[in-house]
C-alpha cells in the first residue's frame, strides 16, 4: 500500500506542465499538496537545478559566501594531478595531519578530471544534498498526522530548516542530513546498522564525531529522562563554561580532534563569529535569541507532556533522545561551530515529536506565532536565494537552464 497521499492526472499534470515553463513555477505549486509523489520528485529535480544554476564569482572577500571559496578550490583542483588527491585521501584516512573531512575535495576531484564548469560541482552537492534530506522528510509528510493544514506548513518548514540553500556550505549542512536520516532510522525504525552511517558524517566535516559521541552517549543513557530533564533546563543558563572546559579536556582527546577543538574555541575565532558588520545586527541577534528560547520552549512543552509523548510509540525514542542532545546544544552554544550550528539538527526532531503528538489537539496559537519568530531568518533566506540566482532561474524553463548552466557555462 502507498504512503503517498492520492492524487488525480490533472494535478500530476499541472505540476509537469509548469515546470516545463518554470522549475520554481511547479515548485510553488506541488506546496499545497507537498504529501504525494508528484510534489517530492518535483522538490528533488528543483534541487537539482537550484544546484547547476548557483552562480558566485571566485574572489573571496571579508563579509562573502562560502561557495566563492568552494568555487575557487575546484578550479585550482583542475590542475592538481591524481597523486595530490589521493595523498590527501590517505592523510585522511589515516588522521594524519591535513584535511579534517574529505566530501568537497573528493567531489571536486572527480568532477574536475570531467569537466571546468564549476556548476556541474554544485549540481552534485545539490544532487546528494537533496537526496538525503528528501528522504528523510518524507517520513514526516507521509505520516497520517500530516495535513494540508496551516499548522502542517509551519512544522515542514521547520523540519526543513536546513534548506538546499545549504549547498553553499555544503560539508557541515550535507553531513547534518546525513546524521539526522541515521537518527532517523535509529531511533524511529529501531534500526541499529544506521550507526554505519553515522560513521560516514565525518567524512562530510569533521566535526560530526562530536556528533557521534552525543548519539552514543544519548542511545546508551537516554532512559535517565529525568535526569536529563533538569540537566536540560541547567545547560540553558551554563552554557559559558563549555568553552573553558572544552579547552581543559582536549588533550585527552586524538591530535586530529585537539586541533578541531583548538580551532571552534579560539577567542578571535568566537568573537569573529559573534560579530556583525551592518547596522542591522542587532535586530539579527534579538531575532537569533528569539528563535533559540523559542525552540527551547518546545522542548520545555514537551516536558510538560511527557508522558503523552513516551506513551506514543513514534515519539518516545525521538524524546529521549532530544533532550540529551539539546542539553548538549545548550551547554555548546558558546561555541558557535558547535552549539549554533547543531541547534539546527534537532529542528526536524522537534517539529515531528510535534507533528504527531499535537498538531490540530494543543498550542495551535504557540505554533502560529513562529513565523513572526522566524521572521528575520525569512528575510535572510530570500536575501541569500537572491545573491547565488540570476532572475532567469524563476522564469525560465528546465531546457534553458541546462543550455545556460551546462552547455554555454
Amino acid at each position: 500500500m502507498s504512503v503517498w497521499q492520492k492524487e488525480n492526472r490533472y494535478d500530476k499534470a499541472a505540476k509537469i506542465v509548469l515546470f516545463l515553463i518554470s522549475p520554481f513555477f511547479s515548485f510553488l505549486y506541488s506546496l499545497r499538496t507537498m504529501n504525494t509523489r508528484s510534489s517530492y520528485v518535483v522538490f528533488f529535480l528543483f534541487a537539482v537545478f537550484f544546484g547547476m544554476s548557483f552562480s558566485v564569482g571566485n574572489i573571496r572577500t571579508e563579509g562573502s559566501i562560502d561557495g566563492i571559496s568552494y568555487r575557487a578550490h575546484f578550479e585550482e583542483y583542475k590542475l592538481k594531478s591524481s597523486n595530490y588527491y589521493y595523498e590527501g585521501l590517505n592523510e585522511f584516512l589515516t588522521f594524519d595531519e591535513g584535511k579534517k573531512d574529505y566530501y568537497f575535495d573528493t567531489v571536486a576531484f572527480y568532477v574536475s578530471r570531467i569537466t571546468d564548469n564549476y556548476h556541474v560541482m554544485f549540481m552534485v552537492f545539490a544532487i546528494i544534498f537533496a537526496f538525503f534530506s528528501l528522504k528523510t522528510f518524507k517520513l514526516f509528510i507521509t505520516d497520517n498526522k500530516f495535513d494540508i493544514s496551516f499548522a502542517s506548513f509551519i512544522l515542514a518548514y521547520l523540519f526543513m530548516a536546513n534548506q538546499i540553500f545549504n549547498i553553499n556550505g555544503m560539508r557541515f549542512w550535507t553531513a547534518a542530513w546525513v546524521g539526522v536520516y541515521a537518527l532517523f532510522q535509529i531511533f524511529g525504525k529501531k534500526n541499529k546498522r544506521y550507526f554505519l552511517l553515522l560513521l560516514v558524517t565525518p567524512f562530510f566535516h569533521g566535526s560530526f564525531w562530536i556528533f557521534i559521541a552525543v548519539v552514543v552517549l544519548a542511545y546508551l543513557l537516554m532512559r535517565f529522562d529525568k535526569v536529563w530533564a533538569v540537566l536540560f533546563f541547567i545547560s540553558f543558563f551554563v552554557g559559558s563554561i563549555a568553552v573553558e572546559l572544552l579547552q581543559e579536556t582536549s588533550d585527552l582527546l586524538p591530535a586530529f580532534m585537539q586541533r578541531m577543538i583548538a580551532s571552534y574555541t579560539d577567542p578571535e575565532y568566537i568573537q569573529s563569529r559573534s560579530e556583525g558588520g551592518t547596522g542591522f545586527y542587532w535586530v539579527q541577534r534579538l531575532f537569533s535569541t528569539l528563535v533559540r528560547f523559542y525552540m527551547n520552549f518546545m522542548v520545555y512543552l514537551f516536558i510538560r507532556n511527557s508522558k503523552t509523548i513516551k506513551a506514543n510509540p513514534k515519539s518516545k525514542s525521538f524524546y529521549l533522545f532530544l533532550l540529551v542532545y539539546m542539553t548538549f546544544v545548550n551547554f555548546t552554544m558558546a561555541v558557535p561551530s558547535l552549539g549554533g550550528r547543531y541547534m539546527t539538527l534537532a529542528y526536524p526532531l522537534i517539529a515531528y515529536i510535534w507533528l504527531v503528538n499535537f498538531n490540530g489537539v494543543k498550542y495551535k496559537k504557540f505554533l502560529y506565532a513562529m513565523p513572526v519568530i522566524f521572521w528575520f531568518s525569512f528575510y535572510g533566506w530570500i536575501q541569500r536565494y537572491l545573491t547565488v540566482l540570476d532572475f532567469e532561474f524563476f522564469v525560465s524553463s528546465p531546457f534553458y537552464l541546462i543550455y545556460k548552466y551546462l552547455i554555454v557555462a
